[in-house]
């Protein structure tokens, strides 16, 4: 066998990594909410957004500002809802 030959059939090498960086692993929930877009720009950063939202707390000067919805720069005519779902429950409990 050439050397080329077994290479190839070895597995392939782990990336090296600095000891100082920190690695994340995160579970997948395969029970996930379905998209609430067609578009897989928008349900991604839709998504992004609405974990984000999750975790932190927005502020303006200070004070805390509640996002519901974003804008793309390219479209600044079209608003999309970070949670629709939200959204709906807050407009019949206002209907109530």
């Amino acid at each position: 066998m050439s050397e080329t030959n077994d290479r190839a059939s070895s597995p392939p090498e782990k990336p090296r990594r600095d000891p100082r960086d920190h690695v994340f692993h995160f579970r997948i929930d395969p029970s996930a909410e379905k998209p609430v877009y067609d578009d897989p720009l928008i349900e991604l950063i839709r998504g992004q957004l609405a974990d984000l939202l999750d975790a932190v707390i927005l502020t303006d000067h200070g004070r805390r500002v509640r996002v519901d919805g974003f804008r793309l720069l390219q479209e600044p005519e079209s608003q999309y809802e970070i949670f629709p779902h939200r959204a709906e429950a807050d407009t019949e409990a206002r209907g109530k």
